[in-house]
């Protein structure tokens, strides 16, 4: 089935722009990984409820959480793709292309800024545990970074943060079960590196990315 010429131009102008700095196109979709073993950072050229055009959506994604589906689990400007004035529409193809190619520099920029802030489970420990506001998987997300980090003190802090919701969905319920697992395999640090290596290759194949040797969880 052919694509429409909003989604091919976009697509073609990513692997111009985007698949230099090592990102990956998901299928033929207008998502771009760009895969740092045990975190990626997300580009999603995200499609508009009505109408032919673009968003940008640029976010990181932990994968020590077993999932076959990606999430956007940390943004540096929350919300900003919603805004009316980054929606860029097509009408043709000549008044498109150079407004792709500007979202597209702007989406690589992003990719540079994320590389920039987790260049090691200590970066990511450092500016999770400071996430203002902390959401559930905020707190979930920064213990496991500081526990990678080997400071088991912080990451059980927010392992017990996790523990204090009061929901009682399932997948809440879950979460809180894990991150229970998780404070206690930190009395041995080994084990609890074991545990989250285990599930990022868990997650990895769940997701149908590339099997790697070494995780850097350093």
């Amino acid at each position: 089935m052919a694509q429409p010429p909003h989604t091919r131009l976009l697509n073609a102008v990513a692997r111009q722009i985007l698949r230099p700095l090592g990102l990956f196109q998901r299928g033929r979709s207008r998502l771009w990984l760009d895969d740092h073993g045990w975190w990626a950072v997300i580009v999603e050229f995200t499609p508009a409820s009505s109408g032919r055009g673009s968003f940008l959506n640029v976010a990181a994604m932990w994968l020590w959480c077993e999932k076959d589906y990606l999430s956007f689990d940390y943004k540096f400007s929350p919300g900003y793709n919603s805004q009316p004035d980054d929606f860029i529409a097509f009408e043709d193809e000549e008044q498109f292309i150079p407004l792709a190619e500007k979202l597209a520099q702007r989406a690589a920029d992003e990719v540079r800024h994320y590389r920039s802030l987790f260049p090691s489970v200590h970066s990511a420990a450092q500016h999770l545990a400071t996430k203002s506001p902390m959401g559930f998987w905020d707190a979930f997300h920064a213990g496991v970074a500081c526990g990678l980090a080997r400071d088991a003190v912080q990451a059980n802090h927010f392992f017990a943060k996790v523990t204090e919701t009061k929901e009682q969905r399932d997948w809440i319920q879950a979460a809180i079960a894990l991150a229970q697992e998780h404070s206690r395999a930190l009395e041995d640090m080994s084990d609890f590196r074991h545990r989250i290596e285990t599930s990022i290759r868990q997650a990895r194949s769940r997701l149908q990315l590339p099997e790697i040797g070494d995780i850097a969880l350093e």
